[in-house]
């Protein structure tokens, strides 16, 4: 009997929940664990979140204490080495740099490098990208959430067609089932007459909160009964943090109305008693959070970006306003609060579409993905 394959999920972080942390979370709860032993790395912050406790799997900090620091390099390939890893699954550029060394040259085992986002490719300094061009000639797989992703790959970094995969990110749409909205809605304070917009996102620069504030602002001078719920976490020095920027314009702006509820573990939960759900970032990559609000049922209104424009269908499930815009996410915003018939035909048409973004899906094409490195095969069916 073939003895399991050995994971290892390497990331930045797990002191938050972003869209990366949770495909890992998915992954790693779902995977077939008759055939893979399923660990997670990580770099910046010791504390993991319960969420990643509760999976039962190895967890291992790896302290990254410079802007370039090679120990780290050699931890991770320790790591590698001791609990004997076959595939490691690095999650963004920077994860895939620091276990290349750990990899490849310690270890010889195999890496997969997953991309979220096209934007994080193409910010990327000329000499970093002839860099990731050059590891990612080594590298045995790259993964893209989407086909756009894949292919800014394969141009930014001149990696061959071949070693390329878009694998669509995934949600279990059992979660959303058999929720008590009343008691959510109790438990944060909030009764049934009120409507509220949410928006899911770590409070980072680029996920654009403020745009979302100043059109809420607005709204809520005309919608009394309106509330604004943000969830996501902020992270201690973080210099894309933007989590004090916004609770300063909450409170200079004097908006009572919205409620920053921090990182939390039941995102099914506080969608499911959502009416409107928003995502303003300037970019985007194939964000989880609005598979979710597309499971739970939601209209969505989100910015013209890449990313976020493959998911809403405008007039469909939602609308697209563009970036700056305060006028126009003000009446899109409007207009969905007047409209509940609106809203529950836009909610019909977003879990109709979200059907292609299962978890089972996901994990199946992520194992199938292992298997074919390890060149061994199993008929697996979600």
């Amino acid at each position: 009997m073939k003895r399991k394959i050995n994971i290892l999920f390497v990331t930045v972080q797990l002191g938050g929940m972003g869209g990366s942390e949770r495909l890992i979370s998915n992954l790693a709860l779902n995977l077939d664990r008759k055939i893979f032993n399923p660990s997670i790395a990580w770099f910046s912050e010791a504390s993991a979140l319960k969420d990643f406790k509760d999976l039962g799997i190895p967890l291992h900090h790896i302290p990254k204490n410079r802007r370039f620091d090679f120990s780290t390099m050699q931890k991770l390939g320790k790591i590698v080495s001791e609990h004997d890893i076959d595939i490691i699954n690095a999650q963004h550029f920077m994860p895939m740099f620091y276990s290349f060394y750990g990899s490849k040259i310690m270890n010889k085992r195999k890496l997969i490098y997953t991309e979220h986002s096209e934007w994080e490719i193409e910010r990327l300094p000329w000499r970093w990208q002839k860099m990731g061009s050059c590891l990612l000639s080594h590298a045995d797989a790259v993964v893209g959430v989407h086909e756009k992703v894949a292919g800014s790959i394969q141009k930014k970094m001149s990696v061959p067609r071949s070693k390329t995969v878009a694998i669509l990110n995934g949600v279990d749409p059992k979660s959303f089932e058999g929720i008590d909205k009343t008691g959510i809605r109790k438990k944060i304070g909030l009764g049934r007459d009120e409507k509220i917009i949410g928006m899911v996102a770590n409070f980072k620069k680029i996920k654009n909160h403020i745009f979302l504030l100043r059109a809420f602002k607005e709204v809520a001078k005309l919608e009394k009964k309106t509330w604004l719920l943000l969830i996501g976490n902020g992270f201690k020095g973080d210099a894309d943090g933007s989590e004090q920027e916004v609770r300063e314009f909450i409170k200079n702006e004097g908006l009572d109305r919205v409620l920053v509820l921090g990182g939390r573990s039941d995102i099914p939960e506080l969608l499911s008693i959502m009416d409107i759900f928003c995502l303003t970032s300037f970019k985007e990559g194939l964000p989880i959070s609005l598979i979710e609000a597309m499971f739970a049922g939601l209209a969505l209104v989100g910015t013209e970006v890449e990313g976020i424009k493959y998911m809403i269908a405008p007039d469909k499930n939602g609308y697209l306003v563009k970036i700056g815009d305060v006028e126009g996410l003000k009446n899109r915003l409007l207009h969905l609060l007047d409209n509940e018939q609106l809203r529950q035909r836009f909610g019909r048409e977003s879990r109709s579409r979200a059907q292609i973004y299962s978890i089972g899906r996901c994990v199946t094409e992520y194992q199938n993905l292992f298997l074919s490195l390890m060149e061994r095969r199993i008929n697996t069916q979600f």
